[in-house]
């Protein structure tokens, strides 16, 4: 059997290399838990003469303020894509080639959920984590409302109701498995 014999420049390499390793995967963090997702659900209400369809973006941050994934998009696409600045921290977050792959029509009041399984927009999976949930409403002609909280999403299951006063009128958290 031939032996291998190392130079210390090839040993310290090697070392130095897997105590960098190491220290990424502990910097990352626990991987998203198995099986967990995070619904978001979220009402809004309007109508009356001349009422528009509102633009919402609902997205996830990391701690940072960068975007992780978008989980949904109602924008018109085409003629109503000179509005679409009105979704202001969406905007400024995401580029306008993805907004249009993304985008789906505007919806009228209603209620509707969204899921997220824990990836990023290149399909990884997340570490365990402190995010912010986002969703954003925008109205041509009509008021403009963020709504954003930082949750903490790891093994433990939660869900949380949050009322608002505006036309966006509440937001639902339910972390847990999925259905």
């Amino acid at each position: 059997m031939l032996k291998r014999y190392y130079s210390r420049r090839s040993f310290f390499r090697r070392v130095l290399g897997g105590v960098l390793a190491l220290g990424m995967a502990r910097a990352q963090g626990k991987p998203w838990p198995q099986g967990m997702e995070l619904r978001v659900s979220f009402a809004y209400e309007g109508g009356g003469f001349r009422y528009r369809a509102p633009y919402v973006a609902v997205y996830v941050e990391d701690e940072r303020g960068n975007l992780v994934r978008t989980l949904g998009l109602f924008l018109m696409p085409g003629k109503g894509e000179r509005w679409w600045n009105e979704l202001r921290r969406y905007f400024a977050l995401g580029d306008l080639a993805r907004m249009r792959t993304l985008s789906g029509p505007t919806r009228p009041p209603g209620r509707y959920t969204l899921a997220w399984d824990g990836k990023d927009e290149g399909g990884r999976t997340v570490a365990q984590g402190t995010y912010s949930i986002c969703v954003e409403y925008a109205r041509e002609h009509g008021p403009y409302e963020l709504f954003r909280e930082k949750v903490e999403l790891a093994d433990k299951p939660f869900q949380q109701t949050y009322p608002l006063n505006g036309e966006l009128r509440e937001v639902r958290l339910d972390y847990g498995r999925k259905a």
